[in-house]
């Protein structure tokens, strides 16, 4: 007869070795909970888990780390992991105005130079949302506290903009000990030295928890590799490259094939569906295109398929979407800002300021040459859910484009995209996490 237990109750390391020792152990893992429960966690661990030989173990003891105080660019690093899980703090719901920013140069030229970026956001606020008030009033039956809600939210879409890619947010990471390990161990040899500094300080946390799961030794030829290739593992500077279309799209996937012997699977797919993982076996797309790098990292939260970080550079300009949702007067002072802005840093950068720090200064609207590479499902999948009138604009429009080479490619592929023009949507008001009040008695 079939059983089922459910053991949440352990630390992490315990559950780990409770589910490694079905490998070598036909009892049950009532029998095993037993030995924990008489010797405690610890003592448990160190008769097994030590001399186990075998790291899968990792993979079964998950820890969640909580990261405050980092930079934007700190964050898109860590979450660089097709098995990332986690959240972060919001540049589309949460007012930005009072976090610290990251200043690697620390001189008072670039202090200036992050004070008046976020002079602008801060100073821009109240004009903008008297604009979108008017722009959007409420309309009769609407809820007042959802539509004031929802035109904070789309102030903030647009205010992101400028938000330098130094300023600070927070995020956490649930993982199991193995992947946490691997992955900081690649984040030791990141370019950025912030995130360097995260990387060993996590380490050095995690292996003071669990020590049996966190004292490998370091091979050297493997940190020399690690060290020596640092920047290419980590970032894509396709803008420099002369590689960057405003969007393209090539097309890996064999489409006779996959009609031939998946149509069904195709045509059949209810909408909110997911297409089978199976039709990946026919083939890719890798999409190129520019995106600002606000709206880059939501499209980074996609964890299937690849999706490079992108250098933040100047070299595509500033998003036009972002300046066109302003009034006239804000307008005039972007435009200004930005010219003022830019030839400040670019002297920044002749003093010696390093491609990879300079990025601190430069504000979230800057576009970025972007490259992914989807197979079917994940290229499906993208496509319908950035597609949506939530979605922030400009991804929304990547999203449409990623639909039309699909249709191109595929005429027989049913897909369950939106494509109304770009909407003032007032559901932007109900996308929150509230606290319940008191439950009535009786």
């Amino acid at each position: 007869m079939t059983k089922i237990f459910i053991h949440d109750e352990f630390e992490p390391e315990a559950s780990a070795m409770l589910q490694a020792l079905y490998s070598r152990s036909a009892e049950s893992v009532e029998n095993h909970v037993e030995k924990v429960r008489e010797r405690g966690s610890a003592k448990f661990m160190e008769s097994y888990y030590v001399g186990y030989g075998h790291a899968s173990i990792g993979d079964c003891g998950t820890t969640t780390i909580f990261i405050e105080g980092l930079s934007i660019l700190a964050t898109k690093a860590i979450q660089d992991n097709p098995l990332y899980s986690g959240q972060e703090t919001s540049t589309r719901y949460i007012d930005f105005s009072k976090q610290e920013i990251l200043d690697p140069a620390g001189n008072d030229e670039t202090r200036s130079i992050l004070d008046d970026w976020l002079g602008f956001y801060t100073g821009s606020t109240g004009e903008l949302v008297e604009h979108l008030k008017a722009h959007h009033p409420l309309q009769e039956g609407q809820n007042a506290a959802v539509w004031e809600k929802a035109v904070n939210a789309r102030a903030f879409d647009i205010l992101r903009g400028f938000l330098p890619a130094g300023i600070t947010t927070q995020l956490s990471w649930s993982t199991n000990l193995r992947q946490a390990y691997d992955k900081l161990t690649l984040l030791r040899h990141h370019p950025l030295r912030e995130v360097r500094d995260i990387a060993n300080s996590t380490l050095d946390l995690l292996k003071a928890k669990y020590p049996s799961s966190f004292g490998h030794a370091l091979n050297p030829e493997r940190e020399g590799y690690l060290q020596r290739h640092g920047f290419a593992m980590n970032y894509s500077d396709l803008a420099s490259e002369g590689s960057a279309p405003e969007f393209a799209c090539e097309c890996g996937v064999d489409n006779p094939l996959l009609e031939a012997e998946a149509l069904p699977l195709i045509n059949e797919r209810p909408e909110r569906t997911n297409l089978p993982r199976l039709l990946s076996r026919y083939g890719r797309y890798r999409c190129r295109f520019n995106l600002d790098y606000g709206s880059f990292r939501d499209l980074q939260r996609h964890r299937n398929g690849l999706c490079r970080i992108p250098l933040l550079t100047e070299k595509l300009g500033f998003h036009e979407w972002y300046l066109a949702q302003l009034p006239e007067t804000l307008r005039s002072r972007a435009d200004a800002l930005i010219a003022a802005q830019l030839d400040r840093i670019n002297a920044l950068t002749q003093n010696g300021l390093s491609a990879v720090d300079r990025q601190h200064y430069l504000p979230l609207g800057m576009k970025v040459a972007c490259e992914v590479v989807y197979d079917l499902p994940e290229m499906v999948y993208v496509t319908e859910l950035r597609s949506g009138s939530t979605v922030h604009p400009t991804l929304r429009i990547v999203a449409h484009r990623m639909h039309e080479a699909m249709s191109r490619e595929h005429p027989k592929l049913k897909l369950y995209s939106d494509l109304s023009v770009d909407p003032w949507d007032i559901r932007r008001g109900e996308q929150d996490i509230i606290k319940k009040g008191p439950r009535a008695e009786g």
